[in-house]
């Protein structure tokens, strides 16, 4: 793991533009669908003439997002205009599920580039639901949060360096159509200045329901740039160098939102 923290530091500070990526995979079960056939596809933030990358390129894609103000922050860029055309997978209530990175600064493929953690919001579609989550937007969901990859030790974090993002739809999450959101972020010591990567998926949970979600957030409109989490304190930063690693405390970090509800009645 250390060789490969310092290969992706090397390649951080060589060359910024290439430490990004989307998640435009689906796993059910540890079964991954086609990329963006659950996933709402995302779209550059520039205009990119033709032959400015190969045909099928995602790379334009991959930058991240850097205002959590932004409408953008609920489910990626552009990702709305995606909705219609974006199927809705069925998963059973205490299943497993996940994200898979589609794309990275190397090409197809490929991993969460930066140290930092992963959130993974759901907010129920209200009323009759039809093709698209039924012009569901996101902006005006109640997200509340079911997964959580923080630090696995003082040094390490869990999602860096990894393909995959799994977690369990709590048991008893009330069945219905969701928008499902994944969130992976590079906190920084620098005031207002993070950087973000968020898809949305459309699932359908089948279960028996029974439980009370709780602790819900808004995107925009829950994190601010003072939120705990976003900019942390030097230990805590493992890939500039500015203290030695035996001095660095992951465990500490706070992050933003609230609890994780594990799916209580």
């Amino acid at each position: 793991m250390k060789l490969f923290q310092a290969a992706l530091t090397g390649a951080l500070l060589a060359s910024p533009a290439f430490a990004h990526q989307i998640a435009g995979i689906l796993l059910v079960n540890n079964t991954a669908s086609p990329e963006w056939k659950y996933v709402r596809n995302v779209f550059s933030e520039f205009y990119n003439p033709p032959g400015a990358y190969p045909d099928g390129s995602q790379f334009p894609k991959t930058p991240p997002l850097m205002d959590i103000t932004n409408p953008n922050i609920t489910c990626g860029r552009a990702a709305f205009d995606s909705a219609p055309t974006t199927e809705t997978a069925d998963v059973l209530a205490g299943s497993e599920i996940g994200f898979r990175v589609s794309w990275d600064g190397n090409g197809p493929g490929g991993v969460f580039w930066h140290p930092g953690p992963g959130q993974v919001y759901i907010s129920q579609v209200p009323g009759e639901v039809e093709g698209g989550l039924g012009g569901f937007h996101g902006k005006e969901g109640e997200w509340f949060k079911i997964a959580y990859a923080g630090p696995v030790s003082n040094r390490e974090w869990t999602l860096w360096g990894a393909h995959d993002f799994n977690f369990t739809i709590p048991a008893t999450t009330p069945p219905g159509a969701y928008l499902m959101r994944l969130e992976q972020w590079l906190p920084t010591k620098m005031y207002n200045y993070s950087q973000w990567y968020v898809n949305c998926a459309h699932i359908n949970v089948i279960g028996p329901g029974g439980g009370t979600p709780t602790g819900f957030a808004k995107f925009p409109g829950t994190y601010t740039v003072d939120s705990p989490g976003l900019q942390i304190p030097e230990n805590q930063v493992v890939d500039g160098g500015w203290v030695p690693d035996d001095q660095l405390r992951l465990l500490e970090y706070q992050a933003p939102g609230p609890d994780v509800w594990t799916g209580e009645a």
